[in-house]
């Protein structure tokens, strides 16, 4: 991947650009093969010379996606054991996957928010799903899906306040996932800000006060009022077909005989968005509970959360609860340390992330299976309403290995995800799947 001379443009004289070093035989790869480039920006034409300044490659394609109709990943899993390759939504993202399949470099331009890329930029890597197959193995010692089509290399160019390393580690890690390398994070230049007329006094923004952490959620003395906990539901996935909401289940049967009442909202509804807004505003404890996608949040409930005011009625303790396929800690960890820093930027206090993984259909499970895989979270439930937040050590012994040893990860790989593969085939054929999982439709 070539960019432009940085000493071309004085913005990028004044900061640090940091790009991960790729391998030898990859840099030369990169360096010296024709390869094609694919560019989804979407900012719009405010930053289209920006962005050619910078893409040098000779083969390059910018596709202006802020007038094109994508919706978010709903997570069925429909492109991975139904209609392997393709995508159940028919929208303009057809077009970007066709695209996908031809380009050797992805970059995404978009804006910033919570520290993290905005809610557009999020829905085009979390609808990049086709690409990767439903059959998983272990790559570079982790447990990832295994690649539809060929390795993709990805980068980002953002506007706005993020963190640069943050940026270059959310690169580094879904390149990975994707069989790629990462093409680096970097910051685009903002428009200077217009100096005050004659007369006119410059309004600066104040920064959004720190929350006072509200009183434990339990039966302690002095409350006055039941305690009562808000829960939303951030899975894209309807409720019913929900795995996040088989979990929220089995955990609030944890808060039974606790004498704290609770409510649930779910974001796959927007209906119910107005009702999840009021609730978010006018309540002390906070509970979002949500499956990890691309590496972090949802584009769905980063939408939400984008709909939020800036300033709140009250303080309260916002805590999370996040889950996924993977077994393996290390897979979340970029998204914990997103989560650590939002709270404050909506108001709140941090009331802890309680991580798990291996939840991967739980709901086409037979009911034994189904409520021996979610009854750990009831136990989970019983003790945030003892202690009133996750910050406790039986919330981090409850994500598991960081990674499991290399005996262990070979056992599997031999063993257990034969079957688990097998497993995958035969429940696509119940779906009416007459595909393989590995077909490549746009090839």
């Amino acid at each position: 991947m070539m960019l432009a001379s940085i000493a071309e443009h004085e913005h990028y004289r004044q900061k640090s650009i940091i790009i991960y070093c790729l391998p030898h035989s990859v840099g030369a790869d990169i360096k010296h093969q024709k390869m094609k480039t694919l560019v989804l920006n979407t900012l719009g034409k405010e930053v289209s010379e920006q962005i050619t300044a910078l893409i040098k490659d000779k083969e390059v394609e910018i596709v202006d996606t802020s007038d094109m109709k994508i919706a978010h990943c709903m997570g069925c899993n429909q492109c991975w054991l139904k209609t392997p390759g393709i995508c159940a939504y028919k929208d303009d993202y057809e077009i970007i996957l066709k695209k996908l399949v031809q380009a050797d470099n992805l970059w995404i331009v978009s804006d910033t928010r919570f520290g993290f890329m905005d809610y557009k930029g999020k829905r085009l890597m979390d609808r990049i799903m086709p690409m990767l197959n439903m059959t998983i193995g272990f790559r570079d010692g982790w447990m990832r899906h295994e690649l539809r089509y060929h390795p993709l290399n990805i980068g980002l160019l953002y506007k706005g306040d993020a963190d640069q390393m943050m940026m270059e580690d959310w690169c580094k890690r879904t390149s990975v996932n994707i069989g790629g390398q990462s093409l680096g994070a970097i910051e685009l230049a903002s428009p200077p800000t217009p100096l005050p007329k004659r007369g006119e006094k410059r309004v600066l923004q104040e920064k959004t006060p720190t929350a006072k952490l509200p009183a434990p959620l339990s039966l302690g003395e002095g409350l006055g009022v039941r305690p009562h906990l808000v829960i939303i539901n951030g899975s894209p996935r309807v409720a019913k077909f929900s795995n996040t909401d088989k979990i929220i289940h089995s955990f609030v049967k944890g808060l039974e005989g606790t004498g704290i009442t609770w409510e649930l909202h779910n974001l796959s509804n927007r209906k119910e968005w107005d009702a999840a807004r009021e609730a978010f505003l006018s309540h002390e404890r906070i509970l979002i509970a949500f499956p990890l996608y691309v590496e972090c949040i949802p584009s769905l409930m980063l939408e939400f959360l984008e709909s939020l005011p800036s300033e709140r009625r009250q303080p309260a303790q916002l805590s999370f609860l996040l889950h996924g396929g993977m077994d393996e800690g290390f897979e979340f960890r970029f998204c914990e340390r997103i989560l650590q820093g939002l709270p404050a930027q909506l108001g709140c206090s941090f009331g802890g992330t309680l991580i798990h993984g291996g939840s991967f259909g739980i709901r086409t499970r037979e009911d034994a299976i189904k409520a021996k895989i979610v009854a750990p979270y009831e136990k989970m439930g019983c003790l945030f309403a003892q202690n009133g937040s996750f910050l406790t050590p039986e919330a981090k012994k409850f994500t598991g290995p960081e990674q499991y040893p290399w005996l262990v990860r070979k056992m599997v790989s031999l063993l257990f995800l034969k079957k688990v593969n097998k497993g995958f085939e035969d429940f696509a054929k119940s779906w009416g799947c007459t595909r393989p999982l590995d077909d490549k439709p746009y090839s």
